[in-house]
């Protein structure tokens, strides 16, 4: 029997809006049936109705097809409602599913349907920025303090319905009647603010009553007006002077009124206890100052200034629904007081994470309690500090004097493992300190144990390097003055990305910010939303060879995990006027102009790898993948086709010089080999020269973060899947195992961040938790779980099993939830013999390719000579011998 899961509309569980287009269905099976013959998807107003298989706004009817997706084509749905919709399977008997529980959207608000204003505090010069009279802490960043709103109304009688739809330039904290709304934090993420901003849809039903009602708002600088990035002679301001708020709530009445609740001039606004908050600062709180019932009826507000409505520089921001999932609290560790050093007393959380602590307390009014951040400690046990450079990542609370007292700051994050306290004044109780992960509440998708501890801790690191950076862009660190989202770092990481969490609604959004950033000569950016450098006005920095090309790569990856063309089909003129701009620039077939900030093969250890040659190689990989694009979107591929030829032979003809590549390093081997730049007679010599690269390092990695990727899946395919493995588990330096020996909880930035030899590297640049060497991790699922993607079935229709089974390995167990439902793989070795359990969803093929050499081997209980094999859905169990 089947079963219909993982309902979502445009990749959402719960979308916040259409942002003007209808509807897209999809959905993932589960149970012991062959195949999804037929479904059908009805939506409605009613979830009681739409449970029971009535929707009064949409029918599909049953369609006797196996997709899993379907879009809303009767009449577009109207905005500002919440639908519910249910979808109902049959299998190839005919046994049908039953509907799945109803699952809510947003369809959001129209341009035209918006009425509120952008509001905020009268604008006041960086220079003049006020804080609260009083306070001796001098604002030594020209941080703002944060902005409390509040608007009364009086309602003659309670709403039936109540939806608010919520944003701000900055970061916002939104609450009626005294009630937070939502769980999200760092709302509404970050966009590039001139070109557009993402809003927050919350259904506040219940929460109105009849007479006086409070609708307030606490605004924060963020990364609109906060300091963000490295560039110190425009340290905040980048965007804009100013945070500013904008809400709409339609008010439905038992009649059908709609009333509109909007942001406007009649809204006050006064300051606080935030005395300021700030990524790179931290923040200030002096509970002293706190405001006791001012988002609640009956406060006297009458001291309160009156908001300017106002239209932002240089022009108002589109007005989108957000279209990944908010940011949250994922995680708590407690912290462990390790011991007092240069007068802090130092906890350890035992995991590096990106959010900020909870300090709870029991202290006399007054008391002052410091908070400072680090990932790593010194040799003498004090915080290491240096690597954050211009980021001070400094909390300060001021004690009310009234009970336990607990504070976690609003608007700030950092990238940490470790803490450190000072108390000004004398603490009442034991402090006690938390600190909270957030990230991006991508869903989990993955989850994979092997038998080795190492390989266990690596996986780990990966996803909490992925947990601590994906925060609405990907980042390419939490903790140190940057926190950009590079494209090369992502492109490189995102298969390993996919397979930890669903990426697909990430991607979706962050696609737009590259394409807000890209020039109108066809260029797209380095980072995303684009690097600000001016105050009205941000330039995008255009991309160099890897980054740059990053939109192509992550598109096509996309499809193949998810299936969808969407962004392929919405983006196409995109790519197509980006490979212009290589092509216009490089006649000859060699990416030699226009490559910008050529970064190369970026933080390589060894010998370096000629940055032209890695850009050639680029390109002759971005004309494949745009000859599939075009063929996937129903375009002509003869133009790819040809100039991936004439790429080729450019690229021989200029970097092939007797048996070997004349940039003589693993990085040109590895994309030539992994691009399949070179031609089939080559192709031996260039992988027995890998080889004794690999033999004259070693076997240790010297690759940067373009050459990372293809390490194992080169070495596995080409030298062999045992010397893969060695790679994999080596952990003497430079490798992945070299961190872990030396405490490491997420992926370093350099392999050389700390060495016993050498100590730190350079704090100019090295974190401690960056993800692109992460990228490693696609090759542990795809290979040694044998759970990898086909082009003969995108989205994991069919899927490529090609396992590596290994003794110093163990075990593997694997398990993806894919579109079209989870994959699962299990092998263990005992001894000589081991045994394989490879399970696909319904409609779902494999096809199976079993390693070299290996002996007796039975598949379903009946014996099996060769090595290469398609399976149906279902499970299927293998035995066999190892060799010797």
């Amino acid at each position: 029997m089947l079963k219909p899961l993982n309902l979502r509309v445009a990749a959402l569980d719960e979308a916040s809006g259409l942002n003007g287009e209808v509807p897209r269905f999809s959905w993932g099976v589960s149970g012991d049936a062959k195949a999804q013959s037929a479904f059908r998807v009805v939506a409605g107003t009613d979830p009681e109705n739409v449970a029971e298989g009535r929707g009064d706004l949409f029918d599909s009817g049953r369609r006797e097809v196996s997709w899993r997706g379907v879009t809303w084509d009767s009449v577009p749905p109207a905005s500002d409602r919440a639908i519910w919709w249910s979808v109902a399977l049959w299998d190839e008997d005919g046994q049908g599913s039953g509907f799945a529980p109803p699952v809510r959207f947003f369809t959001g608000l129209r341009p035209e349907d918006w009425q509120a204003q952008w509001i905020a505090r009268y604008f006041v010069l960086p220079a003049g920025r006020d804080v609260p009279q009083g306070n001796r802490y001098d604002n030594r960043f020209q941080a703002r303090p944060a902005d409390y709103l509040r608007r009364e109304m009086a309602l003659v009688e309670k709403p039936v319905r109540a939806f608010a739809y919520v944003t701000a330039l900055g970061l916002y904290e939104f609450c009626i009647n005294g009630a937070r709304i939502g769980d999200h934090v760092m709302a509404p993420g970050w966009t590039d603010y001139h070109t557009r901003v993402e809003y927050q849809t919350f259904d506040v039903t219940g929460l109105f009553a009849a007479g006086e009602n409070v609708i307030g708002a606490i605004l924060g600088e963020g990364w609109y007006s906060g300091r963000i990035g490295h560039n110190q002679r425009r340290a905040g301001n980048h965007y804009g002077g100013r945070p500013a708020f904008k809400c709409q709530i339609h008010l439905e009445y038992a009649d059908g009124r709609v009333e509109k609740i909007v942001s406007d001039g009649s809204w006050q606004t006064t300051q606080g206890p935030i005395l300021y908050s700030d990524f790179l600062a931290g923040e200030a709180y002096d509970a002293r100052l706190e405001i006791d019932g001012w988002h609640e009826a009956g406060f006297d507000a009458a001291s309160w200034q009156p908001v300017e409505a106002f239209i932002p520089e240089p022009g108002p921001p589109a007005l989108d629904a957000q279209r990944v999932q908010p940011t949250r609290e994922v995680a708590r560790f407690e912290g462990r007081l390790l011991h007092e050093k240069d007068g802090l007393r130092i906890y350890d959380f035992s995991q590096n994470l990106a959010g900020y602590a909870e300090l709870k307390v029991r202290a006399p009014a007054g008391t002052v309690f410091r908070l400072r951040f680090a990932e790593r400690l010194r040799d003498d046990g004090g915080l290491y500090l240096d690597n954050m450079r211009y980021a001070v990542n400094e909390d300060i609370y001021i004690a009310r004097g009234a009970g336990e007292e607990v504070f976690k700051p609003r608007f700030t994050f950092r990238g940490f493992q470790y803490a450190g306290l000072a108390i000004e004044g004398a603490a009442e109780s034991e402090p006690q300190l938390t600190a909270i992960a957030i990230q991006t509440d991508t869903p989990v998708r993955g989850k994979i144990e092997t038998g080795n501890a190492l390989v266990n801790r690596l996986l780990s690191n990966i996803v909490w390097g992925q947990r601590g950076n994906f925060l609405s862009v990907p980042t390419d660190c939490p903790q140190r003055d940057e926190r950009y989202g590079w494209s090369a770092d992502a492109q490189v990481f995102w298969r390993t990305a996919g397979y930890n969490m669903d990426v697909e609604a990430f991607l979706n959004k962050w696609m737009v910010d590259l394409a807000d950033g890209q020039s109108p000569e066809g260029a797209f950016p380095d980072v995303a939303p684009t690097k600000p450098l001016n105050p009205y006005r941000l330039t995008p920095q255009p991309g160099a060879p890897g980054w740059g090309d990053a939109p192509i790569i992550m598109a096509w990856h996309h499809f193949m995990r998810y299936g969808d063309r969407d962004l392929l089909v919405g983006n196409y003129d995109r790519f197509v006027a980006w490979m212009d701009y290589i092509e216009a620039a490089n006649p000859d077939g060699l990416r030699i102009n226009r490559n910008n900030n050529n970064y190369g093969d970026w933080l390589n250890v060894g010998p370096k790898t000629d940055p032209f040659l890695v850009a050639s190689a680029y390109w002759v990989h971005l004309a494949d993948l745009m000859e599939k694009i075009a063929g996937a979107t129903g375009r002509d591929r003869w133009r790819w086709q040809k100039l991936g030829e004439r790429l080729r032979k450019a690229f021989v003809d200029a970097y092939w010089r007797d048996g070997r590549l004349i940039s003589d390093t693993q990085t040109a081997y590895l994309l030539a080999l992994d691009f399949a730049i070179l031609p089939e007679a080559l192709r031996g010599a260039a992988a027995s020269r890998l080889r004794a690269l690999f033999e004259a390092a070693d076997w240790h990695l010297q690759t940067g973060f373009l050459g990372v990727r293809h390490v194992c899946p080169v070495v596995a395919d080409h030298i062999g899947p045992a010397r893969a493995v060695d790679l994999l588990l080596q952990e003497t330096y430079p490798s992945w195992g070299f961190s872990i020996r030396h405490g490491a909880t997420t992926i370093w930035e350099r392999w050389d961040g700390w060495t016993p030899e050498g100590g730190f590297q350079s704090p100019n640049m090295n974190s401690f938790n960056h993800y692109a060497y992460g990228a490693v991790g696609e090759w542990i699922w795809s290979r040694l779980a044998g759970i990898d993607w086909s082009e003969a079935g995108p989205g994991y229709a069919h899927v490529m099993a090609r396992p590596v089974f290994d003794r110093r390995i163990g075990h593997v167990t694997a398990a993806y939830e894919a579109r079209t439902g989870t994959v699962e793989s299990r092998w263990r070795i005992d001894g000589e013999s081991g045994a394989w359990e490879l399970v696909l969803p319904p409609s779902v093929t494999a096809d199976v390719e079993l390693p070299e050499g290996l002996g007796a081997v039975v598949v379903d209980d009946a014996p099996f000579a060769g090595r290469h094999l398609r399976l149906a859905c279902g499970a299927h169990r293998f035995r066999f011998i190892l060799p010797g």
